[in-house]
């Protein structure tokens, strides 16, 4: 069925964010067309829903979206690039939206996304370089490609990663409950009629809290919403690090298969960790590839605009563009850097048992000469917080106020002095100390802060691991623990915060301090924590810093 393209409210809202935003190329075609529901046949005879935006004699590039959220959400983008002569391919995924079959997270990307692209190879208005879009499940379908013979000839990934698991299942080794019982969530209801939409919105905050603490955890969908999805409780059974199952899920595994590509990230999405080390292997491997990082969350609106802006640029280079460029939060704004990480100097800042935060060369004189220990005690029935982080629960995503979390008796908090002058931080900070457990079985979490004049403390990034369970209870042993990437400026004036605790729960799932595996939790046992400062094996926070005139300011419309 074609006819005229007509967009959705929620689609003409973001149409018009697309036509307002500085640096677009003006649009060409006044009429764009919609050719809807076209059965693509997958390789086991499944017809996928799939539609075409294009303008009557339009002769421009193809850009393919797959999508598990449905073809009109996405209208706005593909109206836009269309009237710019472009064609749109937006299919939905299997299972989805009217797509035949049954949506299996991850399993079926590789051979529909292959289906997809030989369909589109072999349409007559396909004369120019097919490249695909997206962010997020998006990006996910997009990594798929890379494992089979038709490859787009380049790719915009956004706030995604090759390895699904590793990077928003299992960061650190524990179970990063927040984000897939979100998502699930948020799958059940996407199909309902409005009215249940709405409702069962309005509902999400306490029935995502209820959702995490359940017990055992593969219930956490059911006790949340009701609903008991196949993907959630597999992902809970194959939760331990190496299983097996995940192997055929990880994409583009071989690095000479990916075209060029743009990566979208953001240092408060829940992807970031995963998809910079995308980068660095691409990087390393010597593979055409760009980075964008901003302040955003997971599905913030920028990233579409950003995103969109590339893929247009894209279509009109003539050799695919590299480098990267950051935003540095804290009021510097956006750099254009040669590489990431650019180079930086190592600052060591140590702990000590006043609560402080002094910096190496002056522990001398301001730290304890003596090795002291900080203790704590973990509950698992009343597990620490979160307070915020990189997840997908839009009701705790993002830098969230610390104080209350921060007044716990389970949170170590150290504080450094006020700056003299600003202090910028790229790269990746990293914590190291000799920690001990009651119970082998513990975990590890650090957040470094922003203190302002006013005494509020911010996230800027953090830290989690999951012990390795072979040490003797009350075993000292050094940690040396990587915090996610950042490029930030600590504001003369603001002081450092660091915390130190054994949990941030659900943005990673509380440890039960049994040997059960994460689909039990019928017993949850406390632990004794311990962490050593001062002395010969003292605590140490590492901090890359950085001139803040490192590149010249850009303005991020500005493609260079």
């Amino acid at each position: 069925m074609t006819g005229t393209a007509r967009l959705t409210f929620t689609a003409r809202r973001e149409h018009r964010r697309l036509t307002r935003a500085a640096d677009m190329p003006p649009a060409t075609h006044r009429e764009v067309m919609r050719t809807a529901d076209i059965p693509v046949p997958a390789d086991d005879g499944v017809e996928l829903l799939t539609d075409h935006w294009h303008a009557p004699g339009a002769d421009g590039h193809t850009l393919l979206i797959r999508t598990p959220y449905g073809r009109d959400g996405i209208g706005g983008v593909a109206r836009f690039i269309a009237e710019r002569g472009h064609h749109v391919i937006v299919q939905s995924c299997r299972g989805t939206f009217g797509s035949g079959g049954t949506f299996d997270p991850l399993h079926d990307e590789v051979a529909d996304g292959q289906a997809a692209m030989r369909w589109l190879r072999r349409q007559a208005w396909t004369t120019g370089r097919v490249h695909s879009w997206g962010g997020s499940y998006f990006g996910v379908t997009q990594w798929a490609y890379c494992d089979g013979d038709e490859r787009p000839d380049a790719m915009g990934i956004a706030i995604s990663a090759r390895r699904f698991d590793d990077a928003i299942l299992y960061p650190g080794g524990g179970f990063s409950i927040d984000t897939p019982l979100t998502w699930a969530y948020a799958l059940d209801i996407q199909e309902k009629p409005l009215l249940e939409r709405i409702r069962a919105l309005l509902l999400a905050k306490p029935a995502l809290v209820r959702g995490s603490l359940a017990t055992p955890p593969s219930e956490a969908v059911r006790a949340a919403r009701g609903a008991d999805p196949r993907f959630f409780r597999q992902w809970v059974e194959h939760s331990d690090q190496g299983d097996a199952w995940w192997h055929p899920m990880h994409f583009a595994s071989d690095l000479e298969t990916i075209p060029p590509v743009t990566l979208l990230a953001g240092w408060q999405d829940l992807f970031l960790v995963g998809q910079l080390a995308d980068h660095e292997e691409l990087s390393a491997a010597g593979r055409p590839v760009r980075l964008i990082v901003g302040d955003w969350v997971h599905g913030a609106p920028e990233i579409t605009v950003i995103g969109v802006r590339e893929a247009l640029a894209a279509f009109s280079a003539t050799e695919p563009a590299g480098g990267a460029r950051v935003e540095i939060t804290g009021g510097v704004g956006w750099r254009d850097l040669e590489s990431w990480p650019p180079p930086s100097t190592p600052i060591e800042i140590e702990l000590t048992d006043t609560g402080r935060l002094s910096p190496v060369a002056a522990t001398s004189e301001t730290a304890s000469a003596d090795a002291a220990v900080l203790a704590y005690r973990y509950d698992p029935a009343d597990p620490t917080p979160d307070a915020g982080g990189r997840t997908l629960n839009p009701f705790s995503a993002g830098r969230r106020d610390q104080r209350a979390r921060e007044r716990r008796d389970d949170v170590l908090v150290f504080t450094g002095d006020a700056l003299a002058d600003d202090l910028v931080i790229m790269g990746e900070p990293a914590f190291e100390a000799t920690f001990a457990s009651s119970n082998p079985r513990a975990d590890l979490f650090v957040r470094l802060c922003e203190v302002d004049a006013k005494g509020a403390s911010r996230t800027v990034t953090d830290g989690y691991r999951r012990l390795s369970p072979d040490a003797e209870p009350d075993e000292p042993r050094r940690i040396r623990l990587a915090l996610a990437p950042i490029a930030h400026r600590f504001a003369a004036g603001s002081r450092l915060r660091l915390q130190v605790s054994s949990g941030a729960h659900p943005l990673h799932l509380r440890n039960s301090g049994t040997e059960d595996p994460v689909r039990d939790h019928s017993r949850l046992i406390p632990s004794e924590q311990s962490v050593q400062v001062g002395g010969t094996s003292p605590a140490i926070l590492t901090l890359p810093a950085v001139s803040q005139a490192t590149a010249p300011a850009v303005h991020p419309g500005v493609r260079r």
